[in-house]
């Protein structure tokens, strides 16, 4: 029996060359072409078994709904995944959360008729780039880690680690942030408990390993003052 193919993809041009791979393969329906993964249920075709291709951009795990609306499609059909970008958190995070299948934008068509193969098998395949990156990633999984506690912090938080980098006391942060002095020591205690270091130069080799600060010299308007003052969870 031949499977269904659903491409959900936001770049058109490679989507539609996809979808013409797709049609030459005697094994699969033609494909039908997306991109928004709100309609994927609707398109699947009863009794027949369906593979599901993504653009990884469409995935935001940092989002819990978007998380567990995923989590709910890949419990009905194998997805293939096509990393968009060169980021190895976001490669971590798909590994983590079960996808087994993982090409990059720039896998030959040989690796992507293979990836698609192993799909709809249920088997695990990396194209050649992505399988060099999971090595990569074996070797340097703390730092991976730590980039993602950095990552989930609240703007607040991420605000009062630079400018803890910057040297500036408590007090100061406080009346940028509009409360208390108390209230930001109770923050930099929290994330000395977070990443588990002993003191404040522990919290800047944080900012620093984790390009928190060097990103925040690249984008400082990310880091506005007036979009987390008094925001405090404590």
């Amino acid at each position: 029996m031949q499977s269904q193919v659903i491409i959900c993809d936001q770049q058109a041009i490679y989507a539609m060359g996809s979808a013409m791979m797709v049609e030459k393969h005697s094994s699969y329906m033609p494909a039908t072409v997306i991109n928004s993964l709100s309609h994927v249920s609707d398109l699947l075709v009863a009794n027949v078994p369906g593979v599901l291709v993504i653009d990884s951009s469409m995935v935001d795990f940092s989002d819990h709904s978007k998380k567990e609306h995923i989590a709910a499609i890949k419990k009905t059909m194998p997805i293939m995944v096509v990393l968009n970008e060169d980021d190895n958190l976001l490669l971590l995070q798909f590994i983590e959360n079960g996808f087994s299948v993982i090409i990059s934008r720039n896998a030959t068509k040989a690796e992507w008729l293979r990836g698609l193969e192993m799909t709809r098998m249920e088997k695990v395949f990396f194209c050649d780039d992505i399988s060099i990156k999971v090595n990569a990633l074996l070797n340097n999984y703390d730092d991976l880690q730590l980039f993602d506690k950095v990552n989930q912090l609240k703007l607040y938080d991420k605000y009062i680690l630079i400018r803890i980098c910057q040297e500036a006391p408590s007090k100061q942060i406080a009346f940028e942030l509009g409360n208390s002095k108390r209230t930001i020591e109770g923050h930099r205690t929290k994330m000395m408990h977070l990443f588990e270091v002993k003191n404040v130069a522990g919290l800047v080799k944080v900012a620093c390993i984790s390009k928190l600060y060097d990103n925040y010299l690249s984008n400082p308007g990310l880091y506005d003052v007036t979009l987390c003052a008094k925001t405090s969870s404590l």
